[in-house]
Order: C-alpha cells, then sequence, then structure tokens
C-alpha cells in the first residue's frame, strides 16, 4: 500500500494541495500571535511601574495603623 511512498511526492502534494496550505498557514500564523502575546505580556511586565506615591499616600491616610488594605513599603524588606 506505502510502496509508491517517497519524500519527492509528499513535497510535490504539498505544493499542489491548498487545503495542506491554509491549515499550515493558520497553524503558523496561530503560532506567531502566540509568541507575539507572550513577548508582549513579558514586556509590559518587566517595564510596570510600581505606583509608589498612591502607596505612601495610602500609608499617611491610614494615621500609622499597622492593619492596611494596600501593601506596606516597609514591612517585610528584603
Amino acid at each position: 500500500m506505502f510502496t509508491d511512498f517517497n519524500l519527492e511526492s509528499m513535497f510535490r502534494d504539498f505544493m499542489s494541495d491548498p487545503v495542506l496550505w491554509m491549515s499550515f498557514g493558520i497553524l503558523a500564523l496561530t503560532l506567531g500571535l502566540m509568541v507575539f502575546y507572550t513577548w508582549y505580556f513579558i514586556k509590559n511586565v518587566i517595564d510596570a511601574e510600581i505606583p509608589i506615591e498612591e502607596l505612601q499616600q495610602e500609608e499617611t491616610k491610614n494615621d500609622g495603623s499597622d492593619h492596611t488594605n494596600g501593601l506596606n513599603l516597609n514591612s517585610h524588606a528584603h
């Protein structure tokens, strides 16, 4: 059944079949989008700025109480 299979016929079939072109094209597009959005997310996380001014204002509003709803800049600093 598979005696006529060779590499040349596989490439010939691939080059002439529009369904294979579309399938691999959509797969390549999907993988490309996945790589792009992964890079975009990681880049934005690394470049994100910490809103220190807002945290300091929240800390002064609490009048020095130990219980805060947000992050405490001075606690557990490493």
